[in-house]
């Protein structure tokens, strides 16, 4: 399969299913307006012209509760026949309710039943062809993957391509070259001089490959003919961020860190992340109110103290701001200093939060108050989570690269916070900060858009949990085992490859 397909463009394939199905929805109402017109005075030309927003808006929540269900991505492929079934009519069901519901809002005359029912069996049999040719794509996309290593602190990086565990990819060995001997831990498929002939013998898609390769000329100008043949080459960091949307601290450079910080997401930070945030967070605090006044009733009910708790956190450049949340925690919490939350990845409740703050914190109710912060410029609705000043400290003595979070403003929600639980330890915030540092690159309308979808998830099923894949599989021993080999290259070594 050609590497650049399916695999390689993440977000854009995401993106374009998400536009197919609202292309889709207003395909329907079109056919329907031409097939099932019971209006006296009314042609099906009449009736896109009175309701073409209706049926806009519609399509947009249909596609959004598409990718809610989780239906996009190589993940839904653990998802069986049935509950695919069950889902994509749930989502059709309910955009057509939401249908009838804004077109009677905007128009004051409500759509007839039997252009709601043949709108509903098309979009059925439209979302299930789309869907269906989707799935078989994502069972059919595979790539063959081979691993040229140098040294043993190379070899050494492979296991994080198996802790992966990825579903697409078929890691075929390795490839020996500058004259290193690999170990018997992965097939040997010979050596780079003989790369031609190996990609071919052994139907090789991708070529990974470490810094020190791609910065050795002779080997360069190797990869650059691979290139040209239509053979992708790239470091692993790449494939982690294209496939698995993380990217591993162990593998991150000062190039690197460079390189993320790119013009396109300088231009969507300066021209459109302000303008998100406020439209953002006005809706939400309008949509959100009933929901939060309720909470705050509850937890004056519940709890002696007050019922906002305000918090010095550290906003972008390490600027302090004072952060606010509904009070979750006893009034004691920190009588010994700042701590961490207890519980974290493990599911385990901390002793010092009220029984009515779990359910906020679980839901994230408790953070509806910061869209305050957000209107004032202090957040973005879309960030790496704010941290406390005293913990930062903490954290960037053990886990590098860690102030690199704070380049931009802190958010609500965030890309770690919907692929991760709250943090309780060092380990955690490492893991979260891999997402960070993701988004920090990757950043776009987009992808915010799909991180507020990711949000509703989170919301609506009871919190974020650690994928099933190198959350579990990684140990903090191997990671460190992986920094301090005693056969890593040395730091000068590093500094010319």
């Amino acid at each position: 399969m050609n590497s650049n397909g399916l695999l390689g463009k993440h977000w854009f394939q995401v993106t374009m299913h998400f536009l197919l199905d609202v292309f889709l929805f207003c395909a329907s109402c079109v056919l329907s307006a031409n097939i099932a017109i019971n209006y006296d005075d009314y042609t099906a030309a009449h009736v896109l012209e009175k309701y073409w927003m209706s049926f806009g808006l519609s399509a947009v929540v249909f596609s959004s509760c598409i990718y809610i269900a989780g239906l996009y991505t190589s993940q839904s492929l653990n998802k069986s026949a049935p509950r695919r079934f069950f889902l994509l009519n749930g989502c059709a069901v309910f955009s057509m309710l939401v249908l009838i519901g804004v077109a009677y809002t905007f128009t004051a005359h409500p759509l007839g039943r039997s252009f709601t029912a043949v709108n509903t069996g098309i979009l059925i049999v439209f979302s299930f062809a789309h869907h269906a040719y989707l799935l078989h794509t994502l069972k059919t996309a595979r790539e063959r993957v081979a691993y040229i290593v140098t040294s043993s602190f190379d070899e050494g990086e492979t296991h994080i391509f198996s802790d992966i565990g990825l579903k697409h990819l078929d890691f075929v060995g390795v490839v020996a070259g500058l004259g290193y001997q690999p170990t018997a831990r992965h097939p040997m498929l010979g050596k780079v001089d003989d790369l031609a002939d190996i990609i071919r013998d052994h139907r090789i898609d991708r070529v990974l490959v470490t810094g020190k390769s791609l910065n050795n000329a002779s080997l360069s100008r190797q990869f650059c003919k691979l290139r040209y043949s239509g053979v992708t080459v790239m470091p692993l960091i790449i494939l982690c961020e294209e496939i698995d949307q993380h990217v591993p601290l162990e593998l991150i450079s000062s190039e690197w860190l460079l390189n993320a910080s790119g013009e396109p997401q300088l231009l969507y930070i300066r021209k459109v992340k302000r303008l998100f945030d406020i439209v953002t967070s006005s809706l939400g605090l309008v949509l959100s109110l009933p929901v939060l006044l309720l909470a705050m009733l509850l937890v004056k009910l519940t709890s002696k103290g007050p019922v906002l708790f305000y918090q010095n956190r550290s906003g972008r450049f390490g600027k302090p701001f004072s952060m606010i949340k509904l009070r979750t925690m006893c009034m004691d919490a920190e009588k010994a200093g700042a701590q961490w939350a207890q519980g974290g990845a493990t599911g385990s409740r901390d002793p010092r939060v009220t029984r009515i703050g779990g359910i906020l914190r679980r839901y994230r109710i408790d953070e509806i108050p910061q869209l305050w912060n957000v209107l004032k410029g202090e957040m973005s609705f879309v960030g790496p989570r704010p941290e406390r000043p005293e913990m930062i400290t903490e954290i960037a003595k053990q886990v590098p690269y860690y102030e690199e979070r704070m380049m931009v403003q802190p958010g609500i929600t965030g890309w770690a916070q919907v692929n991760y639980p709250y943090g309780a330890s060092i380990l955690d915030s490492r893991r979260k900060l891999e997402y960070d540092l993701y988004y920090l690159k990757h950043m776009s309308f987009f992808l915010d858009t799909f991180i507020l979808l990711d949000t509703v998830r989170t919301v609506l099923f009871g919190g974020a949990k650690s994928r099933d894949r190198r959350m579990q599989a990684i140990t903090m021993e191997k990671i460190e085992a992986l920094r301090d080999s005693e056969a890593k290259p040395s730091e000068l070594e590093l500094g010319t490859a």
